[in-house]
């Protein structure tokens, strides 16, 4: 639809704001990736919370301030800003622990840490597709120690085993779009899920006199991390200048376990948001488990092995991923109306507020996981287990997803992964290792899953309620964020790793991360073993606490705890952020009874300045070290 006045083009999503989105998509995409290749500072894209994505839309809010004073006509309107940094959200949900920085590096180092002493020639390689990986040993040398001057860069080694992955990753983000929006409706109009990650991008959106810039607790807010954040980055340049500390770990359970008290802004922000039952859900079952654990590492209950990913609270990791399937099965269950009457409307049917018309999204996403599935068997995988581990994989994407939209949880990943449970579950033994190796290439997409495409794609379809027009643009630019992003970072990956050598980059994502998969999978091989039944039945307590949890909470309004607090508690991230949890919880707690509601709704100001103010603190150190060849500064925001 054409915008014929000024007031019907405030109104609508544009091309403009997707080209200008794509070009700071690939600005995302290329520079973080030169920031863990070679800055190695602050992150920006490896959770929930894209930081990337809040620094360039504050910096883009500020220009467009500036001219709509000037050239107002010229000026970007709210759908404009929202469209972009949905875009952003996306773009950030890629270069690292979203995809790239697992896809690329495991290309190569399959074959390049393979040797005698761990015996991946014999045990792993002949059992994955030659397509699959790059072959070419030369290339893959030059990628980790750099190209030797006067050669050129290999690029046909890569270009097989990219056209074979790429369009398998670009399918799995089209379904997790899908998904969401099959889901927003349940979501967003009927639960009213409050989406605290929306809040700060939402507020820098809005026009008017009442712009949050204007709002004196926003920048005193702002200045609090920024201040601090600058104080530790002149603290890395001059190491005599004092640090502020952010964060104390007290030894508990005769040393056996550590209680982190970590002050992050953000979380302190996104928390302020979260309903109080489920803020409060977090932080106690994080105690509550950290004393269970504690027990079992003081009398010996333990069983101690290699399980990726939640090494530290195995027991915990199986118990959660429990609690996890029920909230997800329990919430499609409800869903289940809404989803046979799309799969049931027109092909065409419009004006619904959907950016895909429902009995589109709806197939479409069923056609997405029978592709999945079908890239799996070709892969090596039997139909059955290829079926059971992507069904695995996007029930843990949604109740990732859940706990982003509804808990704020801006840094989480899943309790036991999707390959593992399978693994678990059906017995390395039944598994054979075509099987088992292909099971390891699913790590590329859900293992860490710190951050993924469906979580900004549930966030950025909130973010455009209200907006009808031109609402299929909001799906175009999601996927053309999500090609670009990938695309890009893909190339600038590859090219700075041979140009300055992927074993002088970040540990984690160049060498530690890569053979992660394939030190759990050897094992199995190795040893092989039949179905985990001691795993299998916390898993099973889990799932019971976690119904039991959910009655009582549907039944009494008074009852204090949430289910998703249970099944997120046992993460790691959760351990290290649950006191920024608790003051959120604790001053929200205070505002409600002493203030009411006018003071909770006055204070918002200052909690998206503490989320804005670190991001951009990062951002600006980022470009600081840049400038000053200065490596591993590092303000994380957690």
């Amino acid at each position: 639809m054409k915008a014929n006045n000024p007031g019907e083009r405030s109104n609508v999503f544009t091309v403009r704001a997707l080209l200008l989105g794509t070009l700071l998509t690939a600005a995302i995409a290329a520079g973080d990736v030169y920031n863990l290749v070679v800055l190695q500072g602050s992150y920006m894209t490896l959770d929930f919370t894209t930081p990337a994505a809040i620094f360039f839309l504050f910096w883009v809010v500020l220009l467009n301030l500036f001219v709509r004073k000037i050239f107002p006509g010229a000026a970007l309107t709210p759908p404009e800003l929202i469209q972009i940094c949905i875009m952003l959200m996306v773009a950030s949900s890629i270069p690292t622990m979203g995809l790239t920085l697992y896809l690329v590096p495991l290309l190569a180092a399959t074959r390049y840490f393979a040797s005698a002493e761990n015996n991946w020639d014999s045990l792993l390689l002949p059992h994955i597709k030659r397509q699959l990986i790059v072959q070419d040993q030369q290339a893959i040398t030059w990628f980790y120690e750099g190209l030797p001057r006067g050669q050129s860069l290999p690029w046909k080694a890569w270009l097989e085993p990219l056209s074979v992955w790429i369009p398998l990753i670009m399918v799995v983000f089209l379904a997790m779009t899908l998904i969401m929006v099959l889901l927003r409706q349940q979501w967003v109009e009927k639960e009213k899920l409050n989406y605290p990650m929306t809040k700060a991008p939402l507020a820098m959106a809005q026009p008017g006199p009442g712009h949050i810039f204007g709002n004196r607790l926003f920048w005193l807010a702002f200045l609090i991390p920024f201040i601090i954040g600058s104080i530790n980055g002149l603290h890395y340049y001059f190491p005599l200048f004092p640090a502020v500390a952010l964060r104390w770990a007290v030894p508990v359970f005769r040393r056996t376990l550590t209680l982190d008290f970590r002050v992050s802004f953000p979380m302190i922000g996104f928390t302020y948001f979260v309903n109080l039952p489920l803020a409060f859900s977090l932080w106690f079952f994080c105690l509550f488990h950290t004393v269970e654990q504690g027990i079992f590492n003081i009398t010996g209950f333990e069983r101690k092995e290699f399980l990726p990913y939640n090494a530290d609270r195995p027991i915990l990791g199986w118990q959660a991923l429990g609690a996890l399937m029920v909230i997800v099965l329990y919430g499609l269950w409800n869903s289940r109306h809404h989803l046979l009457s799309l799969a049931r409307s027109s092909w065409k049917e419009k004006n619904n507020g959907e950016i895909v018309p429902p009995a589109l999204a709806f197939w479409g996403t069923i056609a997405c996981l029978l592709f999945i599935c079908g890239w799996l068997v070709w892969s090596g995988m039997s139909p059955l287990i290829s079926g059971l581990t992507v069904f695995l994989a996007f029930v843990i994407f949604i109740g990732i997803t859940r706990v982003v939209a509804e808990g704020g949880l801006a840094a989480t990943r899943a309790p036991v992964i999707a390959p593992v449970i399978t693994t678990a579950f059906i017995g390395s033994s039944r598994l054979s290792p075509a099987n088992l190796t292909s099971l390891g290439l699913m790590f590329v997409y859900t293992s860490d899953v710190r951050t993924f495409v469906m979580a900004a794609a549930a966030n950025g379809l909130k973010m455009i309620e209200g907006f009808r027009q031109r609402q299929r643009l909001i799906f175009w630019s999601i996927m053309v964020s999500a090609g670009v992003s990938l695309l890009v970072s893909v190339w600038a990956t590859i090219y700075l790793s041979y140009r300055y050598g992927a074993i002088n980059g970040n540990n984690w994502f160049f060498i530690a991360g890569p053979q992660y998969p394939w030190k759990y999978f050897t094992e199995q091989i190795k040893a092989p073993s039949g179905t985990n039944w001691f795993y299998l039945g916390f898993t099973c307590l889990g799932a019971a606490v976690a119904i039991i949890l959910q009655f009582l909470r549907t039944r009494f309004l008074w009852f204090p705890f949430h289910p998703l607090g249970f099944a997120f508690s046992t993460i790691m991230m959760t351990n290290a952020l649950w006191f920024s949890i608790f003051i959120a919880w604790l001053i929200k707690s205070l505002f409600l009874k002493y203030g009411g509601a006018r003071l909770y709704e006055q204070a918002k100001p200052f909690f998206i300045g503490l989320i804005v103010g670190q991001f951009v603190v990062n951002g600006v150190w980022l470009l600081l070290d840049f400038f000053t060849r200065h490596t591993g500064n590092t303000l994380f925001w957690a």
